[in-house]
């Protein structure tokens, strides 16, 4: 490997690294940012043994995070000249892969802080340990979020509100 190349590797693992920690915002793993990154930056599908060689990392975090990511719909399985190779190329439409996400986990997440909240907010006795105010202002968060995934998901609700 020339120093060109090698320059350009390490260029793509501090990029790669940045998006990982990035990722971990989102409840992914870094390896799962750096391999994304690394995929979808790549000029043709990279395979696992690409990925251990251009991230500097193992072999046993890659290929499970390989699945995981093409279990998000983050990556797929292109054809390869070996058959024994998987090579793998990125989504695309990284928008619809975000809103898939946020369908998936975010959205059932803050629907079920709202229902315990309500219940919360609704139980009689509780106004002795509870704060009105501060109550009022969690009130106003989740509704906040609630919103902020609408606009985000079903754009179209926000011009009938």
């Amino acid at each position: 490997m020339n120093y060109m190349e090698k320059q350009d590797i390490l260029k793509i693992q501090q990029f790669s690294s940045l998006v990982g920690d990035f990722i971990r915002y989102w409840g992914f793993r870094k390896i799962h940012g750096q391999i994304w990154a690394a995929i979808y930056l790549s000029r043709s599908p990279l395979s696992g043994i690409d990925l251990v060689k251009i991230l500097d990392v193992s072999k046993a975090l890659v290929s499970p995070a390989l699945k995981e990511l093409e279990d998000e719909g983050l990556i797929f399985q292109t054809k390869s000249e070996n058959s024994k190779t998987k090579r793998y190329e990125a989504e695309e439409n990284v928008t619809e892969v975000i809103h898939n996400v946020l369908k998936r986990r975010e959205r059932p997440m803050l629907d079920r802080i709202s229902k315990k909240f309500e219940a919360l907010k609704n139980h009689q006795g509780s106004e002795q340990y509870l704060d009105p105010l501060r109550l009022n202002n969690v009130d106003t968060m989740i509704q906040t979020a609630q919103m902020g995934l609408i606009f985000l998901l079903e754009p179209d609700k926000i011009w009938k509100l």
